[in-house]
């Protein structure tokens, strides 16, 4: 049987372009309030509301009503009660838009999934967040039949980087650490827990908001990736090292 028996992977920015979409899906809102009416220089609001993403989060579902409250507050408009709420829709309705019209896969993902299983090794996705939303992009992008197992945080309890939600992992699949390959984009999140389960880790170059090289991170032994790489193809190789290790 193949030393390594199951590889697991992060879905935002490892599988997909999750920080570029969203960011292009904002731009969209903004657009869609200065198509409404909204008198916006287009460059400052894009500013501005990037400001508002940086204080509450990439994940927050408000970042259109604080940027109207913003404009009424600090930046002098006077944009009436249902004004403010016409705007937030149409921004809200065109962000929607984008993230559906243009989410897909890195285009190393469907063929490294389909070779992964033709291989005989088991495959899953752990990812952080509320299952509904991370559900919806996992069909969107058309994953779900090639994976054996999705993992969604807030299912279970135990969100990144706690290293029980790894054990948990592992466990569902009755293997162990060194049997198991686990790709991802985040150090903090992704690599640090994994390393404590002792599963050969990789980090993921996609261009994210967490993506940095490693002497940017000050990293100790605990923390360092066990292989980096850019391309997903670049993981059989990987693969093929480990398991001539083994035998």
């Amino acid at each position: 049987m193949c030393p390594i028996k199951l590889i697991g992977f992060d879905l935002d920015d490892c599988l997909f372009d999750s920080t570029g979409l969203s960011e292009r899906a904002r731009i969209k809102g903004i657009d869609a309030m200065i198509k409404l009416g909204l008198k916006l220089d287009r460059k400052n609001a894009i500013n501005l509301l990037n400001e508002i993403v940086n204080e509450y989060g990439s994940n927050s579902s408000k970042h259109y009503d604080y940027f109207i409250r913003r404009l009424n507050t600090i930046e002098d408009f006077s944009i009436s009660f249902n004004e403010q709420y016409k705007y937030i829709a149409a921004a809200v309705m065109a962000y929607h838009q984008e993230k559906i019209d243009s989410i897909k896969l890195y285009d190393d993902v469907k063929p490294t999934l389909k070779k992964i299983k033709d291989m005989g090794i088991k495959s899953a996705i752990i990812s952080d967040g509320i299952p509904i939303k991370q559900y919806e992009k996992i069909l969107r992008l058309e994953i779900d039949k090639l994976v054996d197992l999705i993992v969604i945080t807030d299912e279970i309890g135990i969100r990144k980087p706690n290293p029980k939600l790894f054990e948990y992992f592992l466990e569902k699949f009755g293997v162990k650490g060194n049997e198991t390959i686990y790709v991802g984009d985040n150090i903090e999140k992704d690599i640090i827990p994994a390393n404590l389960n002792n599963i050969y880790t990789i980090y993921i170059h996609r261009g994210g908001k967490y993506d940095l090289s490693l002497s940017e991170q000050n990293l100790d032994d605990k923390s360092m990736p066990d292989y980096e790489i850019h391309q997903l193809y670049e993981l059989f190789d990987i693969v093929s090292n480990l398991n001539k290790k083994k035998v």
